[in-house]
């Protein structure tokens, strides 16, 4: 019987070993059917026998056949699964799935996590692995240096891994690290490097001839021509780059910027428009297409730099409300993909003043760009275009402001700050004459100011105070995403979830969280509220509680920030905790949500996005106002607002405004509770128009 039993199994694993190298060949030749069909054939044998390590594997091969068809986030589950089977213990197949698995990240924008994981892959076969998977690792790595911007560092990874791949003269990596080596040589301005490097490239194109075209290449030599002044080669190599992209498109878009930047330098501005705007549309179309929401959002931080350029165009060519329409249209791309919502679209000529109009607000909408930053001002009437300094002077300005207000718990109206002052001089006081006392205004940020709650910056005068106390604030991820909304005669339905028991003794004990739930509730005019507190709140008593069906959703507890993986930020509650993930799987119709509780808005920025956390999620979920904090807050000065928020929000006020009445009564007071650390995190984040 172990005779017949053994066979069979060597029989199988040989038929399925044939397969997986049939798959390569028809991978080389470009065959995708064929490829499919035998690693499908291979796996159904494999996953029948048990067969873990030729599993493995395959789940590799399908892995490749997605992303070598520009679809990473489809790839990535299979490079998963592959490492989850092969294990350490299968030291050359691990760092293949781990290698391939970090390229997806590195060409979704996920730059951190390529250069982690690809770092640890490098530890690993540096004195034990195969030199072919060392190879793919440091050039993997070098790459994904050179798309987060080190160059340097790039250059170390990326000579490495080409000498290995020139040892053994067989490699079909090698002319990727060549091509990279030249696109960092065009980076520096080093062009006789680059020119030599991409030659080195095609050489070994060729070398391998049939397995890749040259369009990286094509784009390279576009990219030094471009730089050298020959306009009509450079022209020439980009279009046809665009042409050999088969299935890259970030190969035609970049090219198409290239013609774009091309264009101004030749002074012809309004025929570089087209070409960033075929960019855009087409980086715009394959964000759509990424499957995952991690996937989505990192994305646009290797393509920001696109939108940067084609509003530069647009500013110098005085089209000012064309601009923002684009700068606008890069951020909150995924958020704009909510529950039961149509598509958002770039918003036309005069829907700015049509919105500053039917919201009686004003608009401010901030772009921060290295070499210099602007501001676009909206009322129903006019727009105002200003710049700013470089994102780079704003930043350190808003790091000193915060530095003082929440490590040291500053008072600027009364102990002037310079950071406040230069911040207001800076940010408020170039478009502050278009601002009459008591407006409402809507803020879209960018960058750093995503964690500047522009509020809590001190007026000059001889009567010091703070903006908050002339203006009604509320931010919007996007104008474009403002959508207008009917006030509701439904009757309101609380739900409450706070108080948890057993959390993480390393967390404080909120002992506000019972009097802040009981004034919450007593404040609250709807129908009888639905409380879940104590032991009973639980991630799960959230989900169940069918959150669809409330008009406003409180939590009193503590928030944790997951900087590294936003959709991991989580409330903590009884026995586990609520992740921002599992918040978006439950479609919601809210009115307003609030998180009483530290950092529920701010997790981690993304370039369009915006500040992605908790307060994210929930919009995302459908909410239509969410109030959050940008950092830790005291429970008794917390629970206070709170109890102030829902009583004026019982009068009929609106979120905006009954945050800003809750926000002043701190202020008023004689004690700590009037600084800025204590009111000032609390911001509303809105994508509803109705004030």
């Amino acid at each position: 019987m172990p005779t017949r039993s053994v066979k069979p199994l060597r029989m199988a694993k040989v038929l399925a070993d044939i397969e997986i190298i049939q798959a390569r060949s028809y991978t080389l030749q470009g065959r995708t059917g064929d490829t499919v069909r035998t690693v499908l054939q291979a796996l159904r044998r494999t996953q029948a026998l048990g067969l873990k390590y030729q599993e493995a594997g395959l789940q590799i091969n399908f892995g490749a056949a997605r992303s070598d068809s520009g679809r990473c986030d489809e790839a990535i589950p299979f490079y998963e699964r592959s490492a989850r089977l092969a294990g350490p213990d299968a030291l050359p197949l691990y760092s293949t799935a781990l290698t391939s698995l970090s390229g997806c990240y590195a060409r979704l924008g996920e730059f951190d996590r390529a250069i982690w994981t690809l770092t640890a892959v490098v530890s690993l076969d540096e004195h034990s692995g195969p030199r072919g998977v060392l190879e793919s690792a440091l050039g993997g790595l070098g790459r994904a240096l050179l798309m987060q911007g080190d160059l340097r560092a790039a250059a170390t990874y990326l000579e490495r891994a080409l000498a290995i791949a020139n040892e053994s003269n067989v490699s079909p990596q090698a002319h990727d690290w060549a091509s990279a080596l030249s696109n960092m040589y065009l980076e520096l301005g080093e062009l006789d490097n680059a020119e030599a490097a991409n030659r080195e490239s095609m050489r070994l194109v060729e070398r391998n001839a049939g397995e890749h075209n040259f369009s990286d290449n094509e784009l390279n030599s576009a990219g030094i021509a471009a730089a050298r002044k020959q306009v009509p080669d450079a022209v020439r190599l980009f279009h046809q780059a665009i042409k050999d992209a088969g299935n890259e498109p970030a190969i035609v878009w970049a090219a198409e910027e290239g013609l774009g930047r091309l264009a101004e330098a030749e002074g012809h501005p309004a025929e570089a428009l087209p070409h960033y705007e075929a960019a855009v549309t087409l980086v715009e179309a394959t964000q759509a297409k990424q499957d995952r929401t991690d996937f989505q959002l990192p994305f646009l931080t290797r393509q920001i730099r696109l939108y940067r350029f084609y509003v530069d165009a647009l500013l110098r060519q005085g089209e000012i409300e064309r601009a923002l329409a684009v700068a606008d249209s890069s951020r909150a791309r995924v958020l704009s993909a909510r529950s039961n919502l149509p598509p958002v679209r770039r918003l036309p000529p005069g829907a700015f003043r049509d919105l500053a109009a039917k919201t009686n607000s004003v608009i401010l909408s901030y772009w921060l760009d290295a070499k210099q930053s602007h501001v676009w001002l909206v009322s129903a009437r006019e727009i105002h275009h200003i710049e700013l300094p470089p994102a780079a002077d704003i930043k350190r300005l808003v790091e000193d402001y915060q530095e003082a207000i929440e490590r040291n718990q500053a008072d600027p109206a009364r102990t002037r700050l310079p950071a406040g002052d230069r911040l207001f001089a800076t940010l408020i006081a170039p478009v502050r004459q278009w601002i009459p006392a008591g407006s409402n205004v809507i803020v879209t940020p960018d960058g750093v100011l995503h964690g500047l709650n522009l509020e809590s910056l001190p007026v000059p005068g001889d009567t010091p105070r703070y903006w908050i106390e002339d203006v009604t604030i509320s931010i919007a991820p996007s104008l474009a995403l403002l959508r207008r909304t009917a006030p509701t005669s439904a009757p309101r339905r609380l739900l409450l979830v706070g108080n948890p028991t057993g959390v993480d003794h390393t967390y404080p004990e909120l002992k506000y969280a019972a009097p802040e739930i009981a004034s919450v509730t007593a404040s609250f005019r709807g129908a009888a509220p639905a409380i879940v507190t104590g032991s009973n709140a639980t991630p799960q008593s959230y989900l169940e509680s069918h959150p669809e069906a409330f008009s406003d959703i409180h939590f009193t507890a503590h928030a944790l920030a997951n900087r590294e993986s936003p959709l991991d930020s989580s409330v903590l509650l009884t026995g586990g905790k609520l992740y921002a993930r599992d918040v978006m799987a439950a479609p919601l119709t809210a009115d307003l949500v609030t998180v009483s509780a530290c950092r529920g808005a701010i997790s981690r920025l993304y370039s369009g996005e915006g500040m992605v956390g908790f307060a994210w999620a929930f919009l995302h979920a459908g909410a239509r106002h969410v109030i959050a904090g940008l950092w830790a807050v005291n429970d008794q000065s917390t629970s206070n607002l709170m109890e102030t928020l829902y009583r004026e929000l019982a009068a009929g006020k609106t979120p905006a405004q009954a945050l800003r009445i809750a926000k002043l009564r701190l202020l008023e007071s004689q004690g700590n509770f009037r600084k800025p650390y204590y009111w000032a995190p609390f911001q509303v984040y809105t994508v509803t128009s109705t004030m």
